[in-house]
């Protein structure tokens, strides 16, 4: 099924998606991808595009970069991918749950983005930066949203967080939000 941008946009808590461009920012190559499974996996919005140096210093300014290391971020969906959809609805136990670590933000699982990375640390080509608008650890909109939580740490069984994913070697951004 085809949506368009706005109704991608439609379908989430507009306070969660203020982030994202606006239709008339929209460049003509720009990638919108959308998912909203079942209960085994998180809802996540990302929109990638090309953007200016000083739309990405904007961007910059209002968020704040996740600094790798082994335990500055929790990937949600974390073993979600094409090839495996169904195993994991049929078999989710046999899937751990992630450890909790202190000041750990959750970022979305980028497997459907055409820059993918398996073995980088937040899945992205490594000329990706993380930056984190907000990420909350509580229950923020209707239950239809809240679901894949099933490998989250205690501490993040429900929550959101959004924020941008930038290449500054392209200039590339993914604006996103992951809600589980």
């Amino acid at each position: 099924m085809k949506f368009s941008y706005l109704q991608f946009l439609e379908k989430y808590p507009k306070g969660l998606t203020k982030h994202f461009p606006e239709e008339k920012e929209l460049k003509s190559d720009y990638v919108s991808q959308y998912t909203y499974l079942s209960k085994y996996s998180a809802s996540q919005l990302i929109v990638k595009q090309k953007e200016s140096k000083a739309k990405i210093d904007s961007l910059i300014s209002v968020s704040r970069k996740i600094i790798y290391s082994d335990t500055s971020y929790y990937i949600v969906n974390k073993y979600l991918r094409d090839s495996n959809i169904l195993s994991i609805t049929n078999n989710y136990k046999q899937f751990k749950t992630q450890i909790e670590h202190q000041g750990a933000v959750p970022l979305p699982n980028f497997y459907d983005v055409s820059d993918f990375d398996e073995n980088s640390y937040n899945l992205l080509n490594r000329s990706y930066v993380i930056y984190l608008i907000e990420a909350e650890p509580k229950h923020c909109c209707s239950e239809k949203f809240h679901q894949g939580a099933w490998h989250m740490p205690n501490g993040w069984k429900d929550g959101f967080s959004r924020g941008y994913a930038i290449n500054l070697k392209d200039d590339s951004v993914i604006y996103w939000l992951v809600i589980w």
